[in-house]
């Protein structure tokens, strides 16, 4: 360690030479050129931008958007309606359900025939289940059949896919047969 106090910096032990123009010449302020008038204006466009935008935002978040769902239903429309997409529902699963392939002895065959049928119990359960919301109109009665027969379709669906047996299925397929002629009898078909 050297002896030199610790408050003195270095820069005041090394004296530097001086030159005659540097002493007598005051230092002036280097001068800033007069700003243009754009660059004035861009904060305050910035802030006009800011506010038009948040002021945007909190009406569409307190003022909803319209929706054609929102429009009140006539029962007979929302009736017919559910009716309609029961019987494409319905139509859909005895088609897909009761193909057999047309070459007994391929696997592939056999497979893709239960896969269509699955897909019509599961998405058909789904698809009436959509249309049931966007006609909630209809009677009350139909909606619960209608909702029954959807969740059944899908539970059948479910079933064959974790291939469960006779013991399992063909409770609900009577439940089915009881939710076919329900429907059947509201949409007087």
């Amino acid at each position: 360690m050297s002896e030199r106090p610790i408050t003195k910096s270095a820069a005041a032990e090394t004296p530097k030479p001086s030159t005659g123009s540097q002493e007598s010449a005051p230092k002036k302020p280097v001068p800033v050129p007069p700003s243009p008038g754009v660059s004035r204006w861009l904060p305050l466009a910035a802030l006009v931008l800011a506010l038009i935008a948040v002021v945007l935002a909190a009406l569409a978040y307190f003022l909803p958007a319209h929706n054609s769902a929102s429009v009140p239903q006539q029962g007979g429309d929302a009736k017919a309606n559910l009716c309609a997409a029961y019987a494409t529902t319905h139509k859909s699963v005895v088609i897909n359900t009761h193909m057999q392939s047309r070459n007994i002895n391929d696997e592939v065959a056999d497979l893709s025939v239960a896969t269509n049928a699955r897909l019509a119990l599961i998405g058909g359960g789904a698809y009436l289940r959509e249309r049931l919301a966007a006609n909630n109109a209809a009677p009350g009665d139909l909606k619960d059949a209608a909702n029954s027969f959807a969740n059944t379709i899908e539970q059948l669906g479910i079933n064959y896919l974790v291939q469960a047996g006779p013991d399992v299925q063909n409770p609900v397929r009577k439940d089915l047969d009881n939710q076919i002629t329900q429907l059947n009898k509201l949409c007087g078909q």
